[in-house]
């Protein structure tokens, strides 16, 4: 019995004190800065952070193997093209390993994404934004280079809510 009350009282302070799917916008007092970085590009380019500078950064880490995933990028891939103007930018990292990074570049093919593909096979960016390594999870920096709020997993609706994050950082 008291195992059982034990392991009841343990299981419940992790569910409790587990971050959300959301987190909320952070006032731009209480804003943590971006990490930089540099990474391999899908095309073969190097991507460095810093160029983005200026500019509203949304990160999103994604798997070739991750349906949801899947389903938000080609929303986040037409902000990125509707946006470019304005000012964004959509960095999709993907986290794929060495057995199943070969079907990536087939998959942003046929799904025709123009927005950079980053790799990050050994994690080196995830250990930076998203180090539980959730699929998907998306990072959204402000102009300054301050990190605004992150999102963990995909439900459709929820590009509706990025899309007006997006907006708003981008009016600042």
């Amino acid at each position: 019995m008291f195992e059982k009350l034990v392991v009841s009282l343990v299981l419940a302070a992790s569910l409790w004190s587990a971050p959300a799917s959301a987190e909320e916008p952070s006032d731009a007092g209480a804003r943590k800065a971006a990490q930089a970085f540099d990474a391999d590009q899908l095309d073969g380019e190097l991507f460095e952070f810093e160029s983005t500078e200026g500019k509203v950064v949304v990160m999103s880490f994604w798997a070739s193997w991750c349906a949801p995933c899947l389903q938000e990028l080609p929303h986040l891939d037409r902000m990125a093209t509707d946006y470019a103007e304005q000012g964004l930018i959509v960095l999709a990292v993907n986290t794929d390993g060495p057995e199943t990074l070969s079907g990536v570049r087939s998959i942003v093919n046929r799904k025709k994404w123009t927005m950079p593909v980053l790799l990050d096979s050994e994690g080196a960016i995830a250990n930076l934004y998203n180090p539980r390594g959730t699929n998907p999870f998306i990072v959204f920096v402000d102009r300054n280079g301050q990190i605004v709020s992150s999102h963990e997993g995909y439900a459709p609706g929820d590009e509706a809510e990025h899309e007006a994050l997006i907006k708003r950082l981008l009016a600042e």
